[in-house]
């Protein structure tokens, strides 16, 4: 079935949505995204979503589309139109077409573009076993704090945990610290302390990490915010990811190593229920 999307002020089919050739996001890489799960058409934290994008398009030089100032009720159509009960949206911002080269002059007009499709959520399983990663060879690049549409990095790093039989992979940032996961943020339990990568560390500011650093100081969990050496990985009680569309995944083997005996540990399970409460008070 054809999906109806959203570009540039207007629903169309996904047929007619097309992209220029010369468009710098297609060429370069030149522009940002965000990436929202649909709970039976609503979505959680949206405004910070909107928030981060446009702090990352500003770090870039991208004026704002304004067609962005009403991309909540856009998505909430979308997923109407699209009869998505639970799905995944998916917002991209380019700098549009401008003069061919590195500086793109006379890019004046952002491309915006908005989708929303069924997905079911991942299987159970994931949580109820938990999954396998493995520490990639591939090293996340300097603008990795930033969603940006070069995901060379994580695709290779995915592509590498795949054929090494695990589900997932997690990045050392440019100084050999660990950064994140190859769409997730990266959390571990040392003696009930949770521990995750500073955003100095070059990592994506997660809204479902920062949700989670909430949630744990709420329940007067102690928290730390910074450097994290592969060691600590190996010597974790437990260590869970966290994102948007899988919410808080359980880790329970790294490479040939099991963590928490190879199950989901207690601090994560607090975790994923604490969140799925949180979705279901806030989304919307």
């Amino acid at each position: 079935m054809s999906l109806t999307v959203y570009r540039d002020g207007k629903f169309m089919s996904e047929e007619r949505a097309a992209v220029s050739p010369f468009d710098r996001g297609l060429l370069y890489g030149d522009g940002l995204f965000e990436t929202l799960r649909c709970y039976e058409g609503k979505f959680f934290r949206l405004d910070a979503h909107v928030e981060r994008l446009r702090r990352g398009l500003e770090t870039l030089g991208i004026t704002p589309p304004a067609a962005l100032q009403e991309i909540g009720p856009v998505l909430r159509e979308l997923a109407n139109l699209n009869y998505v009960a639970n799905g995944v949206a998916r917002i991209v911002v380019t700098r549009g077409v401008g003069e061919f080269g590195l500086l793109g002059r006379f890019a004046e007009q952002p491309m915006l573009l908005a989708a929303c499709w069924p997905q079911p959520p991942p299987p159970g399983r994931r949580y109820e076993a938990g999954i396998q990663v493995i520490i990639a060879h591939h090293r996340l690049s300097g603008c990795a704090g930033l969603k940006s549409l070069n995901y060379l990095p994580q695709i290779l790093a995915r592509r590498e945990a795949e054929a090494a039989g695990a589900d997932d992979a997690i990045l050392l940032n440019t100084h050999g610290h660990v950064a994140e996961a190859t769409s997730s943020n990266v959390f571990l339990v040392r003696d009930r302390e949770l521990i995750t990568p500073a955003l100095e560390a070059e990592i994506l500011p997660g809204i479902t990490r920062a949700a989670v650093l909430e949630l744990a100081r709420a329940e007067k969990l102690p928290v730390v915010e910074r450097v994290v050496h592969q060691n600590d990985l190996f010597h974790a009680d437990e260590i869970f990811l966290t994102n948007s569309v899988a919410e808080v995944t359980p880790v329970t083997r790294l490479g040939g190593h099991w963590v928490h005996l190879g199950q989901p540990g207690p601090i994560t399970r607090e975790m994923m229920r604490a969140y799925g409460a949180l979705v279901g008070r806030e989304a919307k």
